[in-house]
């Protein structure tokens, strides 16, 4: 059995970046082949242990030889594979799987869960796994400290590495200290949200200013992150927003069946999928609801997103069954979400410390209205599309989306053309070679 805080490694040590040449295999391997049970050399443990693994169960190691710099793309920070979380873990998801397209090595980091079989490899990616903490708030910072270690033990298997969200800033030093090359996702404001005590507010600012002043390349999701970074931190960063997913095709009668299932009639509800936390107002959105009398007049509210029996949530899970609001579970099918955005009459958009939330663009992409947050990062994604709403005001705003026309295709036509993935991914590759991403406008319609 690994012990606590051991990595789950599956990463062969081999790929090829586009247009690189792979260098002639030596006479005699300066390193131990290692092929499954065919392994020949010192004893494994022992292999690993000098390495830093202290015994730790290996899926796959495939022809480590000695080099100057790896091959491999590596993405940190996030929870992993598959996207089963947020918006990071889906930016991994759409990234990683086009650098694999073409002919990238990457090896995406995951935390460990509960429980279950850990896959070695999911759609072209290598997994490795990461414990973290029991404490969900001490979590990120002890994964990010066993994913940085492991960097730099074995920083001749990597090229570049992606780092996610300025937390993990005990991995991104490491990572530093390896001398990789490496970029950051900076993420949002974290240290506005609601949910952390003035000791982790702290930490996320420290963590920002940190990086800005020591890291080469960073990444802002949204322009107004772009314009904080410059005005606070006096730090340039490189604009890549996150791309829009393709919609799934749902059948008539699996959508029939969705609808059923919660109780749903089309048109006739108000939705708003989000992680149960209080910056994304959904305690805020269900007051509202009610407080607009809104179930009287045949409507109800689905909020997505239970998943942590935390107290916020808790309070939230009460509500449901009372004037028409229902809270339901998070859900990650495809199928389902498509379903429930395309018939619901109104999104409503809660975030509002991040940049560019995917949850948003995704809601711009089926929804007849959406109904979003003031603020700087709504505004610049809606541009003149949507409705805004102050939090103070949201039943007032809930009652007026009753008589605000649907507007499907200007949302649409704005998302599509301004928020895609290949033209993501193409940033991200330009990233790895030293290169500016210059994501923009026309790069995104032209891919």
């Amino acid at each position: 059995m690994s012990p606590p805080g051991s990595l789950l490694e599956a990463y062969s040590g081999r790929g090829l970046s586009p247009g690189r040449t792979p260098p002639p295999p030596p006479s005699k391997p300066s390193k131990p082949r290692l092929r499954g049970s065919g392994y020949e050399g010192p004893d494994r443990a022992a292999l690993f242990a000098d390495r830093g693994f202290g015994g730790v169960e290996v899926v796959e190691i495939v022809n480590v030889r000695e080099r100057s710099r790896g091959e491999a793309v590596a993405f940190c920070g996030t929870r992993g594979l598959p996207a089963n979380y947020g918006g990071f873990e889906t930016a991994v998801d759409e990234i990683s799987r086009r650098f694999v397209e073409r002919g990238y090595d990457c090896v995406v980091f995951c935390r460990k869960s509960s429980g279950g079989r850990l896959p070695e490899r999911h759609e072209g990616r290598k997994l490795a796994y990461v414990e973290g903490s029991s404490k969900r708030s001490l979590d990120t910072f002890v994964s990010a400290f066993q994913t940085g270690w492991h960097l730099l033990r074995n920083k001749d298997r990597y090229a570049h590495v992606f780092w996610f969200n300025n937390a993990n800033l005990p991995g991104i030093l490491l990572t530093l200290l390896a001398g990789i090359p490496t970029t950051i996702n900076t993420d949002g404001l974290e240290w506005r949200r609601a949910k952390w005590r003035w000791p982790f507010k702290a930490y996320y600012f420290l963590a920002s200013f940190v990086i800005s002043r020591l890291m080469g390349t960073l990444i802002s999701d949204s322009r107004a992150i772009q314009k904080y970074y410059e005005r606070v931190f006096r730090r340039d960063t490189q604009f890549v927003p996150y791309g829009v997913p393709h919609v799934a095709l749902v059948s008539p009668e699996r959508e029939n069946a969705i609808l059923e299932r919660y109780g749903l009639i089309p048109g006739r509800y108000f939705l708003q999928i989000t992680r149960f936390e209080p910056d994304n107002l959904p305690l805020d959105t269900a007051r509202a609801f009610r407080a607009a009398g809104l179930a009287r007049e045949g409507f109800g509210l689905l909020l997505v997103g239970y998943q942590h029996e935390t107290p916020y949530a808790c309070r939230i899970k009460a509500m449901s069954g009372d004037d028409g609001v229902i809270v339901a579970d998070a859900v990650y099918d495809p199928e389902v979400l498509a379903t429930l955005r395309a018939n619901c009459f109104c999104y409503v958009h809660g975030n509002s410390v991040g940049g560019t939330n995917p949850a948003l663009l995704e809601a711009m992409a089926s929804c007849p209205r959406v109904l979003a947050v003031e603020g700087p990062f709504s505004r610049e994604l809606l541009g003149e599309t949507g409705y805004l709403f102050a939090p103070a005001s949201m039943a007032t705003a809930l009652r007026n989306a009753l008589r605000c026309p649907e507007q499907t295709a200007a949302m649409r036509e704005r998302v599509l053309t301004r928020y895609r993935w290949d033209a993501v991914a193409e940033s991200y590759e330009r990233l790895t070679r030293g290169q500016p991403a210059r994501y923009s406008e026309a790069l995104a319609r032209s891919l």
